[in-house]
């Protein structure tokens, strides 16, 4: 059963997730202003399931990084889904406008 409320979008870019003192360089890459799915280019490990984490979101098309709070949901492989706990609502937007633009472009899931 698909409990989405959010409109999404397949998506390709850097964001890094921190925990304490420890960051890791990974790929967003399906967005909504609820969630995230990000690509970790490795297995995900048990490091890699902590309660939350801080996520430095870096669309192409803005200048300066979004942050978000997030928890981890599921992971599958390489990818890992959070969603989002914590953001500003400008940053919240920016996400909003980013997924209208994918979805010109094709890349809109329901």
């Amino acid at each position: 059963m698909e409990r989405r409320i959010n409109q999404r979008a397949r998506t390709d870019f850097g964001v890094i997730a921190s925990e304490g003192i420890y960051e890791s360089v990974c790929r967003g890459i399906e967005i909504s202003t609820s969630g995230i799915v990000l690509d970790r280019g490795r297995e995900v490990v048990e490091e890699d399931k902590r309660l939350f984490f801080g996520l430095e979101i870096c669309l192409p098309e803005r200048h300066a990084a979004l942050f978000a709070v997030a928890r981890p949901v599921w992971h599958f492989g390489s990818q890992q889904a959070f969603r989002i706990i914590e953001m500003s609502d400008v940053d919240r937007l920016n996400i909003a406008e980013h997924v209208d633009l994918r979805r010109q472009g094709g890349a809109w899931l329901s």
